[in-house]
């Protein structure tokens, strides 16, 4: 398997430099990926009105995808000040060079027909100026940026790691620290690790379907678990209540 190649913040900075002059858009574009933790397919889809309100920059975005499974599809994109800032003089300069900039244009229009940038053109012209890296290595690379900022502010603790999942967003801490240590699958999703009131959820969701056991006997087995296992109380209750109504659609006693 062929390595790909690391591109140190200096070498990211001065591709951007190099960029700019002929397609500013698209150096903004990495630079939101880079900087904000942005994925591609945001890149394509966001439009002026989700970054801004009454000529303002807002300091969250909230989510404009179609809801999927991918915990980043629902939560907001944490902006900074220097992210705002970005935005803010990206769209000053588009109205300057006649792109629409009513709510409905998109941030980051393709520069030739100056409607919505194609994720495949954008993918190419990406390409063409980082060699052997994709957009999610680039966001990789800025979330490793980020984690060293935070720890220098904060130090190595919950509330730098907290910061760096919510920048991140992913759904758990874990996530985050698989993307940056390279522990993920070979088709881009990290190794789960169920927690343990998800393999007991999982446990309560097969009781329609078991065969062989008797029901009732596999009910209180989960129910011992959920009383001996499971410290958090508010867990323990969601987790009883839901062994209660799976019984009860069942009718254990």
């Amino acid at each position: 398997m062929v390595a790909r190649k690391l591109y140190s913040q200096a070498e990211i900075w001065s591709i951007i430099k190099q960029i700019e002059p002929d397609n500013f858009i698209l150096a903004n574009a990495i630079k939101m990926v880079y900087f904000a933790g942005f994925h591609k397919n945001e890149i394509g889809g966001i439009r002026i009105r989700d970054v801004r309100q009454n000529n303002r920059v807002l300091s969250q975005i909230v989510s404009f995808l179609k809801k999927t499974k991918k915990a980043y599809t629902s939560m907001p994109i944490i902006l900074d000040t220097w992210s705002r800032t970005i935005l803010d003089e990206h769209i000053k300069r588009l109205d300057r060079e006649g792109y629409p900039i009513d709510d409905e244009a998109p941030l980051f229009p393709d520069p030739r027909t100056k409607e919505t940038y194609n994720v495949k053109t954008l993918q190419r012209h990406f390409n063409k100026k980082f060699e052997g890296i994709s957009f999610d290595d680039l966001r990789k690379s800025g979330i490793e940026r980020e984690q060293k900022r935070l720890e220098a502010k904060y130090g190595d603790t919950e509330q730098s790691r907290d910061k760096l999942s919510k920048y991140a967003r992913h759904s758990r801490l874990s996530t985050t620290e698989q993307l940056i240590t390279g522990k993920v699958q070979r088709a881009g999703t990290r190794r789960k690790k169920d927690l343990p009131w998800e393999i007991i959820v999982k446990m309560i969701e097969r009781l329609p379907y078991l065969k062989k056991t008797p029901t009732n006997i596999y009910v209180s087995a989960i129910r011992k678990i959920i009383n001996d296992r499971v410290k958090e109380e508010a867990i323990k209750r969601s987790l009883n209540t839901m062994l209660i109504y799976y019984t009860r659609q069942l009718s254990v006693k």
